[in-house]
């Protein structure tokens, strides 16, 4: 199964719209879903590990695969695996 993470900050104006979308996904597709506050200690780990330097970034299956809001097709091209 596919593991999302998505890495977010409570200021971001972009970031509301990447949750709403992969949250609409999920009721479509199957797939491990998380969001995680960059600001939080695991956040913390996670901007450390991969060097994230803007938000919403993507993790997918331990890899960075999107910063900013993806487009929808390339995502479900993604999750249709």
């Amino acid at each position: 199964m596919v593991k999302v993470q998505l890495v977010y900050t409570k200021s971001c104006v972009y970031c509301p719209i990447a949750k709403a979308m992969f949250r609409d996904l999920k009721k479509q597709y199957k797939f491990d879903y998380e969001e995680i506050d960059a600001t939080s200690p695991e956040g913390q780990k996670l901007v450390a590990k991969y060097s994230i330097m803007a938000v919403p970034t993507i993790i997918v299956d331990n890899v960075v695969k999107w910063v900013g809001v993806p487009q929808k097709d390339k995502v479900i091209a993604v999750l249709g695996k």
